[in-house]
């Protein structure tokens, strides 16, 4: 079966992933939708050979479209919300870039939607879906390095290539270190910890936090979290350490330490391209 995208949005992310579509064994673009028709045409001359008719002066023309099953909304962070609450009522799956909404009641109400109109739902977390992610998650699930009790995660980059009228610096549009590159971390903890559990994914208990609002943006330029998931059917209780930084290039690994050992991943958000065919993780056994 082969999915028939639309993508809502022509901006760089969605250049990307028209890239990737092209590759895909079960996906094409169909279809792809802008504020101005003029930048729809060039988008699906460019990125998928669209025919003019397939390329549309506005969203709602994508989510009306009958030969789209599926669409990629990539838009600026503010209009996330109403943006898939549309495609949920147009009885359209739907791929949503991250963060997949400004606040945890929009959130809320999006899964809601999506549940009522029996559509697809999923948050748009590349490195989920990477095998450098199920390796880690299954080496946990399998006890390779026995009950997990600490999990260290970071994600930072240099955001100050970027002046302050770009989204990352403007509050209003979701910018700052959290709405931007939080969610990375934050999902991988849940994740580890629901390996370790034999479940999905596993909520914190407990958090923790602390980070710095650049006074002239408004936005925070990193944050650190504490968590902490409570014992559970005769496991350890396991702390998380997160980092998230838009100030400076750093750190951007993962390690999980456990009671027979550690693993870590030098960088599980962004793989390097000449690595794709192989797994980074470093195993340390106790002793």
């Amino acid at each position: 079966m082969t999915l028939r995208w639309g993508i809502l949005g022509t901006g760089n992310i969605a250049k990307t992933f028209a890239a990737g579509l092209k590759a895909a064994k079960h996906g094409a673009l169909v279809a792809v939708g802008s504020r101005s028709l003029a930048t729809a045409l060039a988008f699906g001359k460019d990125h998928g050979d669209l025919p003019a008719s397939k390329c549309y002066g506005s969203y709602d023309e994508v989510l009306q479209d009958p030969d789209v099953d599926i669409v990629y909304i990539c838009s600026p962070h503010p209009q996330h919300y109403a943006m898939a609450l549309q495609a949920a009522q147009a009885k359209k799956h739907m791929l949503v870039e991250k963060p997949i909404a400004m606040t945890l009641r929009q959130v809320e109400t999006i899964v809601n939607v999506c549940k009522d109109n029996n559509v697809f739902l999923m948050e748009a977390y590349m490195y989920r879906c990477h095998p450098q992610t199920k390796a880690l998650a299954e080496h946990v699930k399998n006890g390779a390095i026995g009950q997990v009790k600490l999990i260290r995660a970071s994600f930072a980059y240099d955001g100050t290539q970027f002046d302050h009228t770009s989204r990352l610096w403007r509050h209003e549009l979701g910018g700052g270190a959290v709405m931007d590159i939080g969610g990375y971390p934050m999902s991988l903890a849940r994740l580890i910890v629901g390996a370790a559990r034999g479940q999905p994914f596993v909520n914190p208990t407990q958090i923790k936090a602390v980070g710095h609002v650049q006074p002239s943006t408004k936005v925070d330029e990193w944050s650190i979290a504490s968590l902490h998931f409570d014992e559970a059917d005769g496991q350890h209780a396991i702390s998380a350490q997160l980092f998230a930084g838009i100030f400076a290039d750093s750190d951007c690994s993962v390690e999980v330490i456990g009671t027979e050992g550690s693993l870590r991943v030098a960088n599980l958000w962004r793989p390097d391209l000449t690595f794709l065919g192989s797994v980074q993780l470093e195993w340390k056994k106790k002793g």
